[in-house]
């Protein structure tokens, strides 16, 4: 498997469960060492950085279940992200109902606060060069699903390349997105299947592209 996400392009990866979408993306952020083949991010080799490594070169992986630091205030989480307080301010004047609430613990707010605040604070304020979103919309009400849907294409205008594993394809997918020629099934037995459960991919790129695997 061969993938390349260039600056201001999102791939979107489908797949039932099992099939190794977020195998993948362990391995694009680094927190899964490839069998074989290579990453690169902006052309350069990035395939023995482990994730602190890959995380400066600017891969941020938001996970499934919204990766924050549920025992932090909101206010204390966004001084990891953001040192600097005019940073946070931005932040505040873009997200007020989170600025309202800067001493909440991050844990307490709901799945979709969370999500806004996973990706929204940091991201917006310093877009990293690659965003690797697993299932970014689980659980989400439709109305913060449409939200996190236009922090992600807002993201791609500022240039992040955006490998995201999710269901609603559609609606993630922005007009700069790029989408396959075409899909393949497979033949078991006689019957015809979906897509085989994927092995760990072995070339990943980002332009030069952004992350290529």
């Amino acid at each position: 498997m061969d993938l390349a996400v260039r600056a201001g392009e999102a791939l979107v990866l489908l797949g039932p469960n099992g099939a190794g979408k977020t195998t993948l993306c362990r391995v694009a952020a680094g927190l899964l060492r490839s069998a074989g083949g290579f990453v690169r991010v902006r052309g350069e080799d990035a395939t023995r950085d482990a994730a602190v490594a890959r995380a400066r070169r600017g891969v941020r992986l938001t996970p499934e279940g919204r990766g924050i630091f549920a025992g932090l205030s909101i206010g204390d989480g966004l001084a990891l992200h953001l040192p600097d307080a005019q940073d946070r301010d931005a932040v505040d004047a873009r997200s007020p109902a989170l600025a309202a609430r800067r001493t909440v613990l991050a844990g307490s707010l709901s799945g979709g606060e969370q999500q806004l605040l996973a990706l929204a604070a940091p991201l917006l304020q310093r877009p990293p060069a690659v965003l690797v979103a697993d299932e970014p919309s689980l659980g989400l009400a439709p109305r913060v699903v449409d939200e996190v849907f236009r922090l992600l294409v807002e993201l791609r205008g500022h240039g992040t390349a955006s490998v995201l594993v999710e269901e609603k394809a559609a609606e993630a997918l922005g007009p700069r997105a790029r989408r396959p020629r075409s899909t393949r099934t497979r033949r078991y037995g006689g019957r015809t299947r979906g897509p085989a459960p994927a092995p760990v991919p072995r070339r990943m790129s980002v332009e030069a592209p952004r992350l290529a695997v």
